[in-house]
């Protein structure tokens, strides 16, 4: 007999949310870098030493990071449901149990990227007045997304 221990083979869905729920975002460097900056502006506004242009800039980023994160870990979940439902549907299709009115899809997909669209230039207004910020955000969303 072997004494060799059998190997035990994850699943892909337990695979799938162990990746969903490591890599935390303040592990890091650039949210470490961004919270001792934050820090560090929050105690000089407080002490009347400067403005408080590094906490708020440095906060920003801490945000848009927390954003692009979830974000990131949001569209790993979205695209595994959606290749299950598209192989659903498909195997369905195929065997005859559904049918499917494409033009009706087409109108409700057109409709929804119309009020995407909308939202969009409604959410661009509001981030032009906060420029600064906005730009703070927007980076530390594109690390975040990264994760760098």
């Amino acid at each position: 007999m072997s004494n060799v221990p059998a190997q035990s083979q994850s699943g892909f869905l337990e695979k799938t949310l162990g990746t969903l729920t490591s890599d935390p975002p303040w592990a890091a460097k650039s949210f470490l870098t961004a919270s001792a900056a934050t820090v560090a502006g929050v105690g000089a506004w407080l002490t009347d030493m400067m403005s408080p242009a590094l906490a708020r800039g440095g906060a920003s980023f801490l945000g848009g990071f927390l954003l692009g994160w979830a974000l990131r870990k949001t569209v790993k979940l979205a695209l595994l449901i959606a290749g299950s439902l598209l192989v659903l549907i498909a195997v369905l299709k195929t065997t005859g149990w559904i049918h499917l009115d494409w033009t009706l899809i087409q109108a409700d997909a057109t409709r929804t990227l119309d009020w995407a669209r909308g939202k969009a230039q409604g959410f661009k207004e509001v981030l032009t007045g906060y420029l600064p910020s906005a730009a703070a955000t927007g980076v530390g969303a594109f690390f975040g997304f990264r994760n760098k």
